[in-house]
């Protein structure tokens, strides 16, 4: 006897196949949203960090030129970050005629792969303003 129904279980591909349609679309829409959120938090990792920073330097301290540089970077890191993400939020699908359903899997393909690469792009330079953000912090609270 089977354990569960049979109508079920049809149920159960019949969705799968659907599901397996739309993931192209569905992939985009993803990478879409995920650069929005980290285009989001990326800006509003500078307030944050310039916040944080204030708390932990106190007012009279005079870093200099080279250290009021190394005490931006993260800023600068940030906002390269977020203009990646925007560079991967803005990306569409060209307008160019789609004769096929090939070619406009093809134009898929190539968004995802872009869109990609600039949230690598901007995942590392985030990481690296984080680290860099934590660091200088510690090193200027001791």
């Amino acid at each position: 006897m089977c354990p569960f129904p049979i109508s079920s279980f049809i149920i159960f591909i019949t969705n799968m196949q659907v599901t397996s349609d739309y993931s192209s679309h569905d992939s985009v829409a993803v990478l879409q949203s995920f650069c929005r959120m980290m285009l989001q938090t990326s800006l509003l990792a500078i307030p944050v960090y310039l916040g944080l920073f204030m708390i932990a330097v106190p007012f009279d301290i005079d870093a200099g030129r080279v250290k009021g540089m190394a005490l931006t970077l993260p800023v600068v890191l940030f906002l390269l970050a977020a203009a990646a993400y925007a560079i991967g939020f803005l990306a569409t699908l060209s307008d160019a005629k789609r004769e096929s359903f090939e070619v406009l899997m093809s134009n898929r393909r190539h968004l995802v792969r872009f869109k990609t690469k600039f949230i690598v792009i901007g995942a590392g330079l985030f990481s690296l303003g984080v680290t860099s953000g934590t660091l200088l912090l510690i090193k200027a609270h001791l």
